[in-house]
């Protein structure tokens, strides 16, 4: 299955990285289209992905069994809110659920569009579906979620999540920013997981109401930051 996959500008000012090239599914980012009316093709991949077995050894010279067992247990590191105060971030990688491998190249440029604004990562990878429980030590967050692992190598594994906030478990609330005066607010969290360790954060991004009417209308969309761990 080819398919290409966008990288969006706009989603990486809100998180304050490049969210590792192009990445999609219920672990990636989002893809070309729109973030919550928030219009985003700026670089991509081109991808053709090939479902695997969990032990088939891929061309990347492992399997994706391999690649879990070097992350498997929880994993932790302090956690440092945006607004003050710190406690302990705590994620959890559960059983393998599908593995697919993803040949990756950088897509081709539109005759006389502009290069990409970002640096793009399009390197070879597999991706395995997996649950993953996050949580942090003050209750802020206690949640579980399905995502999917971008790994390129063993020992080098993220994830990236949009939090559906109706659904929390944690008594985490957006407070960085007022909702009541925003069209939408999104929140996302991403992180990267090695044998040892853990680090990530959680950012966002508030969608203004449109200005104008009609084709002339426009919306903004301000980033914020939640926490780094």
């Amino acid at each position: 299955m080819s398919e290409r996959r966008w990288l969006s500008l706009a989603l990486a000012a809100a998180t304050g990285v490049g969210l590792l090239g192009c990445v999609d599914g219920a672990g990636g980012g989002p893809q070309g289209g729109q973030i919550g009316g928030v219009q985003v093709e700026e670089g991509g991949c081109d991808e053709e992905k090939e479902d695997i077995g969990a032990d088939d050894v891929s061309p990347l010279g492992f399997s994706a069994r391999e690649a879990l067992s070097a992350i498997s247990g929880e994993r932790s590191a302090p956690l440092t809110w945006a607004k003050g105060g710190s406690t302990t971030a705590t994620v959890s990688v559960g059983e393998l659920a599908a593995s697919r491998f993803v040949r990756s190249t950088l897509a081709d440029s539109e005759p006389g569009g502009a290069e990409p604004a970002l640096a793009v990562d399009c390197s070879d990878h597999l991706q395995i579906d997996v649950p993953l429980a996050f949580s942090t030590e003050d209750g802020a967050f206690d949640e579980s979620f399905a995502v999917t692992l971008r790994i390129s190598q063993i020992d080098d594994v993220s994830f990236y999540h949009k939090i559906d906030l109706a659904a929390l478990q944690g008594s985490y609330e957006v407070t960085e920013v007022d909702p009541a005066e925003f069209r939408e607010v999104v929140v996302y969290l991403s992180g990267t997981l090695s044998s040892s360790a853990v680090s990530g954060m959680i950012s966002g991004l508030a969608e203004s109401h449109p200005t104008g009417s009609g084709p002339d209308s426009t919306i903004s969309a301000r980033p914020f930051s939640v926490a780094e761990f």
